[in-house]
Parts: structure tokens; sequence; C-alpha cells
């Protein structure tokens, strides 16, 4: 077990024995509940924490105050913090970089990935403040003795930039392959062009310079290096100045400006960022003004970059790297250099020393351990460690809530894993639906079931390929069959489960089932009331307007007619016969018009005794004409025979007006047809005319015809 110990700041005890479990083998475990209790371990314990995992969101005291007090104890100079979190938006990403966390990682997290990425950060700020002891040492050594840099130039090249490397994320490897990659361009170019004057030992210092290209970036702030997006205009011109930073830092090592070295390392950790057309930084130096050696490198530290892969972009192939450095998209260079590389470039193929990053960190920082790979070996067995038996309760206890929670709230919670392909329901469903509550092979299973109806199995598909790791969450209504046999509505929530660390990935759902098919029936009947007359159960006068709207849209170049019916005398039935009576003439009036049209027609109640009837795709006026006679000729007398020898003698009169002729949209066709059907009362009862914008005669029906 390390010396060291790590701090975890959760408020939810099970996610503080998760970590504990990850990492107590390895380091002593600190807890606490809320950030003052985590101020309180850190003002006794500092020293012997190694890192502090930070929750955002507690009761007392959150993440972001206990990260402002650290700042202003400047704990967070030697001590790092990383934020396991459910936060995971832009805006509090960037305001946690801004308070100086070293690295963010979201919850659902992937153990194993924890604890590496604590693990390098750890070692990262073991070695900073490692280097930086022997750095200071090294200084105090030199300013007694008053001996030159040089006496340990070597290590202190690899050790500083191999820290500057792994502070931003890159890898351990990018050292080595700059020198070799610098050596090989430098070599072909002492063979092509030897008016540059490259000697063996010129280009053994180069190649040992070029360590120390990126060396200023030790002072640029971690939240500007390490920020996994584009960076701003503001945070690149700081990034920038990482090339005057190095500057600076070279100059306080008390070198002699005259040594050659020395200059081969300024040169480089200054100009390595300018371009040949004069369009690079800090000084947008041109041309041959751009000494040789800082070019080569900037040829060689491109190429790397393209061919790496960063934490903000994935990693070009050879063949694109090339392409892209010859068609400028990373800046101009030297001609003759290009020639050089192109020449050479077969050769930057392979990796020239197949290190792994942990191995190339530790040939730069450390000396050689013969007992790592024991370690290794030990600490990848404490990795399969089964979990305590303070996790396994604490996780009993959580699935005992889930389940209580489950049934109080009478909805059916559901989970599937997509890498197992298993759905699990709660108790529920098997009482539901009849059916085993874990469905193994998902996919396959449920293509087959009766389960969902057919009809909406497409619409699943459709909406959960429609998540997104910025909206996880869908809502849909789908028909499934239970127990009873019948389908039902029920309402589905689902959220989807992203592994933000395999770059998005979704690896899961979790959700819930609520039946609501009483609830659908009420809102049909409730619909229905809104739509239908009270009376006489056909569509009243805003739904009839409504659907006729719609079939005069959907139907735009067909034939169509609309008939206004009035019940003759109507007002005389109510006088004679009494209300009650002239209701039941109403509703039998209504049935007998709806059962003589068809059911994509139109029947409607405008009001009072008047109707509204709306014919489809009709062929020609004479069939209009044929069910206009059979509607005036409606007699309530023989036709509801619940009226019985009280019932009145009826006929309706009925106005036409005809679509598109007489007009294509609902107002021009009800005023059309009412003209018409003024036009047919003006001539007596029982008749029927067609709209004419001459007031041409009424069509007639009389009374004869319907009795013979």
């Amino acid at each position: 077990m390390d010396d060291k110990a790590i701090l975890i700041v959760d408020d939810v005890e099970l996610n503080r024995a998760i970590l504990s479990e990850l990492f107590h083998s390895s380091y002593r475990i600190f807890e606490a509940a809320n950030g003052r209790q985590a101020l309180e371990v850190l003002r006794e314990h500092r020293d012997e924490i190694a890192v502090v995992l930070l929750d955002i969101i507690m009761p007392v005291m959150d993440g972001y105050e206990v990260l402002e007090n650290m700042n202003r104890e400047k704990w967070l100079v030697r001590l790092p913090v990383v934020l396991i979190t459910a936060e995971n938006s832009d805006t509090a990403s960037l305001r946690s970089y801004d308070l100086g966390v070293a690295d963010i990682i979201n919850k659902p997290f992937n153990p194993g990935i924890v604890k590496r990425r604590v693990g390098n950060i750890i070692e990262l700020y073991q070695h900073k403040a490692h280097l930086e002891t022997l750095v200071d040492k090294q200084v105090k050594a030199l300013e007694q003795q008053a001996l030159k840099l040089n006496q340990a130039n070597a290590f202190m090249i690899e050790a500083l930039s191999s820290v500057v490397e792994f502070r931003s994320s890159e890898s351990g490897r990018h050292i080595k392959r700059i020198r070799f990659t610098t050596r090989l361009l430098l070599e072909a170019l002492a063979v092509r062009h030897p008016k540059y004057g490259l000697t063996p030992l010129t280009m053994d210092r180069i190649s040992l310079a070029a360590s120390m290209h990126d060396i200023g970036k030790i002072a640029i702030p971690d939240s500007v290096l390490n920020k996994p997006g584009k960076l701003t205009a503001e945070e690149f011109e700081i990034m920038k100045t990482h090339t005057l930073k190095g500057c600076e830092l070279l100059q306080s090592l008390n070198y002699s400006p005259n040594e050659t070295f020395y200059r081969y390392c300024y040169d480089i950790c200054r100009s390595h960022h300018e371009r040949w057309d004069g369009r690079g930084y800090p000084d947008g130096l041109a041309g041959a003004r751009i000494p040789i050696w800082a070019q080569v490198v900037s040829l060689a530290d491109v190429y790397d970059a393209l061919t790496s892969e960063r934490a903000y972009k994935r990693s070009y192939s050879h063949q694109e790297a090339v392409d892209m450095i010859l068609g400028g998209e990373c800046g101009a260079f030297n001609p003759e250099l290009l020639e050089v590389f192109v020449a050479e470039a077969p050769r930057l193929q392979k990796d020239p020393h197949g290190l792994s990053e942990a191995q190339a960190f530790a040939e730069a920082t450390t000396p050689f351990d013969p007992f790592a790979e024991e370690a290794a070996e030990r600490a990848a067995a404490r990795d399969a460690e089964v979990l305590s038996a303070r996790t396994l309760w604490l996780l009993e206890r959580e699935r005992e809530k889930y389940r209580i929670v489950a049934e109080l709230s009478g909805d059916i919670v559901f989970s599937y894993d997509m890498g197992a392909d298993v759905l699990e329901f709660s108790e529920k469903y098997h009482t539901l639906f009849g059916r085993d509550t874990r469905v193994p092979h998902t996919r396959e299973r449920l293509t087959a079931t009766d389960l969902i109806h057919d009809e909406d199995r497409s619409l699943i598909d459709a909406r959960l390929g429609g998540l997104t790791p910025q909206y996880p969450r869908c809502r849909l209504e789908l028909r499934l069959r239970t127990r009873s046999g019948r389908y039902e509505w029920f309402e589905v929530y689902t959220h989807a489960l992203w592994d933000v660390d395999a770059g998005y990935e979704c690896v899961g759902y979790i959700g819930k089932l609520a039946n609501i098919h009483e609830r659908k029936a009420e809102a049909s009947i409730l619909r229905e009331r809104a739509h239908t007359d009270a009376l006489t159960r056909v569509a009243n006068r805003p739904y009839a307007e409504e659907r006729i709207t719609a079939a005069l849209r959907n139907d735009s170049g067909t034939r169509a007619a609309l008939l206004f019916l009035d019940l003759d005398d109507f007002k005389s039935i109510n006088d004679r016969f009494g209300h009650p009576v002239g209701d039941r003439v109403l509703c039998c009036l209504a049935g007998e018009i709806r059962a003589r049209v068809r059911e994509s027609d139109v029947v409607g109640r405008l009001g009072g005794d008047e109707f509204v009837v709306f014919l489809r795709n009709v062929s020609s006026e004479k069939d209009v004409a044929r069910k206009a006679e059979e509607l005036c000729n409606l007699n309530c007398a023989t036709l509801c025979a619940d009226l019985a020898d009280e019932a009145p003698v009826t006929s309706c009169s009925v106005g036409i007006a005809m679509s598109p002729e007489d007009g294509v949209d609902y107002a021009d066709l009800m005023a059309r047809a009412d003209n018409a059907l003024y036009q047919a009362k003006a001539r007596g009862k029982r008749r029927y005319a067609f709209y004419s914008s001459a007031g041409g005669d009424a069509k007639e029906l009389h009374p004869a015809a319907a009795a013979g």
C-alpha cells in the first residue's frame, strides 16, 4: 500500500464506497460527506493526501466552494483535484477547469478507466513535485559550485520535457519521436544540402535540443493546457506564449548565451512555430531568417502532432499527415526541407521506439525498476478482488430502495444492458403481462414477440435511434399485449445511458412503463363530447367545419358537394307536439341522414333544425341530386317507430354547393349552399336546389314523386 492517501468527497455513501473499493488496496482512504468535512480533513492531513476525488452537488458546502477555498489556501499548486460528477454541462466543466481541477470524470463511469486516470494524475503530480525539488536542488548546487548547467543537461531535458508532455495529456513517446524525426531529417538534409554544414556533432546537439521545444508549456495554466475542446481566441493567445515562456526558463538556467547548445535550445524553443511565409509566431520570421534547426524541429513536431491522438482530435494516418503537410494545411515550410521530408517519409511510418506511454515516462524521469512488472501483476490481481461487505450491503440497500419505489409508483421500471443484450423489468411486469421479468437476447426476441403492436414497432426504432448525449430522453405511447390478450395503451419513458470515456457510446437504457389505457379512453370520451352534438350525436358545428376544411385540403382536385338541410315547418312541430317530440324528431332525422351517407362523409348539426352533409369524391351532379332527393323525403312518421301515432309528417329542404365550382373553402361553400336553400324553400317544401350565381330556377321534387 502507498504511504499516500486519497480523499473521497461525495454526499452519497454508496458512491464513496465504490470509489474506496477501487483504491483502498493501494492508498489509505479519507472520506467526507460534504465540502466542509473535506476542508477539515485537508487542514489536518493535506500532506498525506495524493489526490482529492470531489463531487459538485453536495449539502452544506458544494464542490465549487471547496475549490475556491483550496485556491485561496494555494493548495491546488501541489494537490490535484479530480471531479467525479453527474453534472456534464459545458458551463460546469469550464467553471471547474477555471477553478483549477486536474480532470473531470462524468458519472456513470467505468471503474477501470477511473482508476487509470486517477493513477496517472497522482503519478504526474508526484513526478512534478519530484522534478520541482530536483530543479531547486540543481539550481542551488549550480549557484554554490558555479558549475554550468550542461553537467546535468541530458537528464533535465528528458525530465522537464516529459513532464510537459504528460501534463498536457500527450504521449510520453512524443519526445523520443521528435528527436528521432529531427535526427532523420537532419541526416538527409546534410546529404542533399551540404551548405547547412550539419556535422554529426551538430546533429547530435540539435536532436537533443529538440526535446526542449515545448518546455514553456510548463508555465501554461492547466485550464488552458488540458482543455478538451477548442480554445477560445483569448486562450489561444495564452497558449502561444509558451514559446517565450520557454525562452525565459532557459535564460534562468544560467547558461552562457554564447554556448552553442544553449543557442540551439533557445532558437528551437522560440521559433519552432514560425513558418516559411512569415505567418507563424511569436516573431513572424520568414524564410532563411528562421534558424534551420528550428525549421527541422517545427516540421517534426507538426508530423508527430498529426499522427498522434490528442484529447481534442483523432490521430491521422501517416499518408493523411504527409498530404496535409504538403498541401499547406499546417503552414508553409522550406521547400528544400519538404523535399527531404518526402524522401524520408517511408521511414517515419514505423515507431522507432515502440514504448508504451508509461514506459516512456518512466524512462524519461526515473531509473530502471526491476520489480516494476511484478508490481503491475500485483495491481492487476487487486483489481480482480470482490467488493467488500460494506459495498455489497450498500448496493443491496439501493436495490431494495429501487424495488420499493417501483412498487409504490405503480409503474413498471425497466433497464436494458446493450452489451449483454438483456432487458429486465420490475415484478409488476409479470403481474400485468404474465411474462418473465428478465429477457435475454432482447433484440432477437422483441422482433418475434407479439408483446408490441405491429403498428408501433417502427415508432420505437425511430425514437430510440434519435437519442443523443445532449437529448438522451424520449416519451412515447405504445400498445402492449397484456395477460388478458388485448392490447392496451402504455406511456413509455426512456433515458439512454452513455459511456463518456468510450467516445459517448450508448451502453443501455433505463425507463418506466405506465398504463394509460383508461386515461386514453377517458380522453377519447371527452374528445367525442367536445366534437359531438349533445342531442343528435352527430358532429357539432365547430367539429363539422374542422372536418370539412380538412377534407377540402386533403382531397384537393376532386369533386365534392356540401348540402345544407333544413327541416320543413319544425317550429309548428314544437308548437303542436311539444319540445320533447321535436327533440326526438331531430334525433331520428340525424340518424337517418347518417345511415344514408358513407362513413368518410361528414354529417353535422349546425343548430336548431339545420344540418350539413359533406359528400366527398362525388362523380357527378346527378348522383348528388339523387342523394338530395332521398334526404328531402325523410319522414319521421314512417322512419321513427318509437314516435308511433304522435309522430308528425316531416320533410326537408336542401341547398347544394359544389366544389371546386362554387368554392374551395368551407365559408364560401356554406354561404352558397345557404343561398341555394333559400331558393329551394322559396318554391315550397321538400325541394332541393343547386347554387346558381345567376339565381336560376331550383330543381324541384314534388310530393307526388315521394309518394310514388
